[in-house]
């Protein structure tokens, strides 16, 4: 696991590259086009243009390229925190460890440098082995993970886990469903995340409803080879989402939040879900399942339902749900998507002050019409010429949340990188954890 420090100038350390930022091209003899070229200080000049949109990345990429995982940019352009951070969640490959000197304060390094190591975490368990990942165990790592956090930061951290043999799990009818194939028991972990200033009475302020696929074999609709390559990923929504949770409250979360943790191994098996099957929830919703991978929808609900139950104020979830998601954004940036009734604007300042890449999708009421079923109230997963996957995935989940409650629904896109962008090296992107962390602070 790759772990960051962060050095202010006035530090002594050897073995660092020096590192410029600079504009313009090279010259000869080097080829005008060429990314970098040697320095004086036998290190890099890295060239940039400091207008290029998140021109920091890029230049971290060409770093990483050139495994200069080790530097010194006390001599470049000044970086602010943000752009900092983001240059070395860029150098993150979850090997290298990772020293950047820099001319910022020393607390400002602090900062971010705790910041990027919860990062570190949770991008690392993002791309755990399904067989250590597995429902229950994920639950337990995330809860013991943010339980030792609270110590640092005067907050309570509780948990409740509903499994097979609990009496409350049988109530989670898509946790049932698609759990059914696998040995392993799907589960529902519920956290709650109170400061030590907040009566734990208080009213939950955000409920954070997670998608938890350890693994995804797509059920009997099952994946081909190149997309079940990369499936112990399914379970990134919670995982950033705990990660959300942590980075918040080192920055001083004051409000009482609740995470809820829908988590299951899709599988195939003579006991498990069939095409066909009709699920009925709690609130009189029944389900036709027409596509056994469209499976996290079905256990999102049991989450939205149990936060609406709980009472909270606002809720968000967020998942790896939709190919389709992918395909309208592309794998650097997340789709939001609500109703046209909530106030997103504090959840897009945090974003766009933090330097999260999104995009919001439309979700409307004549989405739904791609959700029919003869048998059963809706369908699972979308059908109908020109069905926007993306919008109709977050149609279903609006099934379970009351038209004038205030709830955002993120399709996590951008959650792993099968191959390196320009922006980012190749695996878990840590996209969301800084944003959604200010947005619970702010």
């Amino acid at each position: 696991m790759s772990k960051v420090s962060l050095l202010s100038a006035t530090c002594s350390c050897e073995n660092l590259i020096t590192v410029n930022f600079v504009e313009g091209v090279a010259k000869a003899p080097y080829d005008k086009d060429a990314a970098f070229i040697p320095n004086a200080n036998l290190g890099y000049d890295v060239f940039v243009d400091y207008k290029d949109f998140k021109w920091y990345q890029k230049a971290a990429r060409v770093l990483a390229s050139l495994n200069a995982y080790r530097c010194n940019l006390t001599s470049c352009h000044k970086l602010d925190k943000d752009a900092l951070y983001w240059l070395c969640m860029a150098l993150y490959d979850g090997k290298h460890e990772i020293v950047v000197q820099s001319a910022l304060s020393d607390k400002e390094l602090r900062e971010i440098e705790n910041i990027l190591n919860i990062q570190c975490f949770y991008r690392y368990l993002a791309d755990s082995d399904s067989k250590i990942s597995t429902p229950v165990s994920l639950v337990n790592t995330l809860y013991d993970r943010l339980k030792k956090a609270s110590k640092d930061y005067a907050t309570k951290v509780s948990l409740k886990c509903y499994k097979r043999g609990d009496r409350e799990f049988s109530d989670l009818k898509g946790l049932n469903a698609v759990g059914l194939a696998s040995q392993n028991s799907p589960c529902l972990g519920i956290i709650d995340i109170v400061p030590r200033s907040v009566d734990e009475a208080s009213p939950i302020a955000v409920a954070l409803v997670g998608k938890g696929i350890t693994f995804d074999s797509g059920g009997y609709s099952l994946k081909p080879e190149k997309f079940m390559a990369t499936m112990r990923t399914d379970k990134t929504a919670v995982v950033y989402l705990c990660g959300a949770a942590e980075v918040a409250m080192s920055l001083g979360l004051k409000k009482h939040i609740r995470l809820y943790l829908c988590c299951a191994e899709n599988m195939v098996s003579g006991q498990g879900m069939l095409p066909g099957d009709i699920i009925k929830y709690s609130n009189d919703v029944s389900v036709e399942v027409n596509n056994t991978d469209a499976e996290g929808r079905l256990v999102l609900a049991d989450g939205l339902l149990n936060a609406l139950r709980d009472d909270a104020e606002f809720i968000l979830d967020m998942a790896t749900l939709t190919g389709a998601a992918k395909v309208a954004v592309g794998r650097d940036m997340f789709s939001v998507l609500a109703r046209s009734n909530v106030d997103l604007s504090r959840l897009k300042s945090a974003f766009d002050r933090s330097g999260e890449m999104y995009w919001q999708l439309p979700l409307e009421s004549y989405h739904k019409r791609f959700l029919s079923s003869r048998r059963a109230s809706i369908t699972n997963s979308g059908h109908g010429d020109g069905a926007p996957g993306a919008s109709v995935a977050a149609s279903f989940l609006g099934y379970f949340v009351p038209e004038d409650k205030d709830w955002v629904h993120i399709d996590l896109s951008s959650a792993y990188l099968v191959e390196e962008s320009p922006f980012l090296g190749a695996g878990p992107t840590g996209s969301t954890i800084l944003g959604l962390a200010r947005f619970l602070c702010s």
